[in-house]
């Protein structure tokens, strides 16, 4: 109360709430002060710990040790959320929660030669699991080793199909601490052979799109940094992804997921804008596989029809077909690594695809883009972040493909995991950048400080990039490459580098989305105007003709 207003109260006792109010420093109690944190280590549930404000740094070390059952002979970094380290310390405010992290046990770059050599794992180094590694996967286990010092483990999916575990770009292969394979229904089968081994495994890794089930699932059973199984389901269905990214109040596009006629007739029903324009693709799939842009009512039944019960590109029995609203707009890709919660956007590209064979989406290539090199990309970034907490995104690499329409950013959906086409794009971005999707993903769950160091977007380029598809008009067996024009490809300022995916005497296929492509161009600058004037007689190179079949 205040005594002003109270006259009946005893003189002495007004005076002093007087001095009090306006004493210039509070009371304070000057004895120790207790504290608490929360910590966070790997997968497992969340430890709190208190302490009493200048007790020895020594004493709280221990504290921390004792409760993450880490040892003294492990090294560890506290970290804040996001990843910055921060000293060990009873002057830490209360009230936190931290992450406790065990440093990576390394082999130095000569001890991984030597096993190379030999064809041998790394011996001594911790591991990391990597869930179907192949195409940019491959390279993610390939730095592991190289760059990063560790051993990896292979774990193959029940999902892959054999013949996708050979897809592995030349000098990206490696010897494996471990090779298993899944079998559905036994997550825990799986983790104690992972434990069998015999390494210290530090992450659990992603490599493809077949993997991304498993992944979370596996992570959370060896109590590794994931994203929980929870919202598993969000991550692989495409349909799902966009409901509940409709459901968090976000845009998303008009759509039904269809497994009969009758549900194609619904939509029908419910969609009839004017121009017609609908999408017809797989509820899971990879790489543009199996979509069509229709043009009529008929259109949708038919590539409905051409869909249902057939296997798409990564194996998977298309069993239900998502119909969706065209989205008119231009496409980009917002390539994103998370750790804790905390996401960074490593990388922004603009697609360029176009109809090609017959086919309505054929990637010719992509441009990097610097965070304020267009108008509405800090806007798409901030979506895109809202995207992943919407999926339950906390730690690993997301690739998700956003239409920019009249309305704003629109979802495509969320690739969790990292960007594909056998990283053939790092190399660009490095140059670019410094660092690319794969070398912050090994940090993200590697290496917290260099995760915190990362910009939260990307800017300030050393060069400006684009990749040109390769792609083929023909099929049959490759009789020749013309070399005159392949010669005046090498020949372009910003020629970089090449991946040529068809060779002399083998079978080459008409390009008819990513998977068909027949290589990919880098190209690299200084200046943005070479570089458009090169990405543009490529393509006249191309459309000129290079393959040649019997």
């Amino acid at each position: 109360y205040d005594p002003s207003t109270h006259p009946h109260r005893p003189r002495a006792l007004r005076q002093l709430m007087r001095k009090v109010k306006e004493s210039p420093t509070p009371v304070v109690n000057n004895g120790p002060q207790r504290k608490w944190m929360q910590l966070r280590c790997g997968n497992a549930p969340l430890r709190r710990v208190a302490w009493y404000d200048n007790c020895p740094d020594s004493a709280l070390d221990k504290l921390l040790r004792t409760a993450c059952r880490i040892g003294i002979e492990t090294e560890y970094l506290l970290c804040e959320k996001g990843g910055l380290p921060l000293a060990v310390s009873s002057s830490l405010p209360t009230a936190q929660t931290y992450e406790l992290v065990p440093t990576v046990r390394r082999a130095s770059a000569l001890e991984v030669a030597k096993a190379a050599e030999a064809g041998l794992s790394v011996p001594g180094a911790d591991a990391v699991v990597v869930v179907d590694p192949v195409s940019t996967g491959a390279v993610v286990a390939h730095q592991a080793v190289h760059r990063m010092g560790l051993q990896v483990i292979c774990v193959w999916s029940e999902s892959i199909p054999e013949e996708l575990k050979g897809f592995v770009a030349h000098g990206m292969g490696i010897s494996h601490a471990g090779v298993l394979s899944h079998e559905v229904g036994e997550v825990a089968k799986t983790a104690a052979a992972v434990r069998a081994i015999g390494a210290n495994v530090v992450a659990c890794i992603v490599g493809c799109e077949t993997g991304v089930s498993l992944g979370d699932a596996l992570a959370e059973a060896l109590q590794l940094p994931g994203n929980g199984t929870l919202k598993s389901g969000l991550r692989r269905n495409k349909y799902a992804q966009a409901e509940a990214v409709r459901s968090a109040g976000l845009e998303a596009p008009f759509q039904m997921q269809v497994d009969s006629i009758e549900g194609v007739e619904a939509f029908l029903a419910a969609w009839s804008p004017s121009p017609y324009r609908a999408v017809v693709k797989p509820v899971e799939g990879a790489g543009s596989d199996g979509v069509s842009i229709c043009d009529s009512r008929d259109g949708v039944v038919a590539a409905y029809r051409a869909l249902e019960g057939t296997k798409n590109v990564l194996g998977l029995t298309n069993y239900s077909v998502l119909l969706q609203e065209y989205l008119a707009g231009d496409e980009y890709v917002v390539d994103t690594v998370s750790r804790d919660g905390v996401h960074k956007c490593v990388a922004l590209w603009k697609y360029d695809k176009r109809v090609y064979n017959g086919a309505p989406v054929v990637y010719y290539g992509m441009q990097l883009l610097a965070i304020d090199s267009e108008p509405r990309l800090a806007e798409m970034v901030g979506y895109t972040a809202s995207v992943l907490d919407a999926l339950g995104i906390r730690h690993g690499c997301c690739h998700t493909e956003i239409m920019l329409v009249e309305r704003g950013p629109v979802l495509v959906e969320v690739n969790c995991r990292i960007h594909g086409g056998e990283g053939t794009w790092a190399p660009m971005a490095e140059a670019a950048l410094g660092y690319s999707a794969v070398t912050a993903m090994l940090d993200c769950y590697l290496d917290p400080a260099a995760f915190a160091d990362l910009p939260v977007v990307p800017s300030d380029f050393s060069v400006h990039v684009m990749e040109a598809k390769l792609r083929s008009p023909v099929a049959g067996v490759l009789k020749s490459i013309n070399e005159e024009r392949w010669l005046a490809i090498t020949r372009l300022s910003s020629f970089k580098s090449a991946c040529v995916m068809v060779s002399v005497g083998q079978p080459i296929a008409k390009t008819i989305d990513a998977c068909s492509a027949s290589g990919n161009v880098n190209l690299q600058h200084e200046s943005l105007e070479v570089l458009r004037r090169d990405y543009a007689a490529f393509h006249e190179l191309v459309e000129a003709g290079l393959f040649e079949v019997h």
